[in-house]
């Protein structure tokens, strides 16, 4: 096998190679956040995005324990169409956070939501909000004085804009794509060009 074949046959399983792995695209994240806001007081209280993926995996908001004393009810996420409450509701998931949960003051913790097998729409705008009970114990992060996330900004239910928030705010939160399965097919070609050059280099 010719030194032209072994570069075209290299550059070829390469290229293959690089095109599976941006199958999976990057995870959408805020993090910045330090303060604090009682679920109860303000649901539906949630964050908009804008979808960089097809297919949705999970999303985390960050937690805390403002009131570690009270009830622990359940959490329901809720994915809304567009920015806001308004939208048609794409899906919705329900679970009991842990009892002990980080208290204002510590680091914030990201707790998921699986959303395994809901389709988005790459570029579009999606709301997630979070709903429980009449228990002030469970609150959701939020990073204020600065938009950290320009693709989306914090909604909340009460009338009363926050007062840390001059120029809009963000939630901690995170969006985590399902990873896009790789056919065997796909696998099994790529496997073979990268043996195919190998193979000539040894003869060569």
């Amino acid at each position: 096998m010719n030194k032209k074949c072994h570069s075209e046959l290299f550059a070829a399983s390469v290229l293959f190679v690089g095109l599976i792995s941006t199958a999976e695209a990057a995870t959408i994240i805020q993090n910045s956040g330090q303060f604090d806001l009682a679920i109860a007081a303000y649901d539906p209280i949630g964050q908009s995005f804008i979808a960089e993926d097809l297919r949705l995996g999970s999303i985390a908001f960050a937690f805390s324990d403002m009131n570690p004393t009270l009830a622990n009810l359940p959490v329901t996420m809720t994915l809304y169409e567009g920015a806001g409450f308004g939208g048609n509701v794409v899906n919705s998931v329900a679970q009991t956070l842990p009892a002990v949960l980080p208290g204002t003051y510590d680091t914030p913790q990201f707790i998921d939501f699986n959303f395994s097998g809901t389709d988005l729409t790459i570029g579009d705008t999606y709301t997630a909000t979070v709903t429980t009970g009449s228990s002030y114990k469970v609150g959701v992060v939020y990073n204020g004085l600065s938009d950290a996330y320009l693709g989306g900004q914090l909604f909340h239910s009460s009338a009363s804009p926050l007062s840390s928030c001059p120029s809009g705010c963000d939630l901690n939160f995170r969006v985590t794509p399902s990873p896009v399965p790789v056919p065997g097919a796909a696998l099994l070609f790529s496997s073979a060009l990268i043996g195919l050059w190998r193979f000539g280099k040894k003869k060569s």
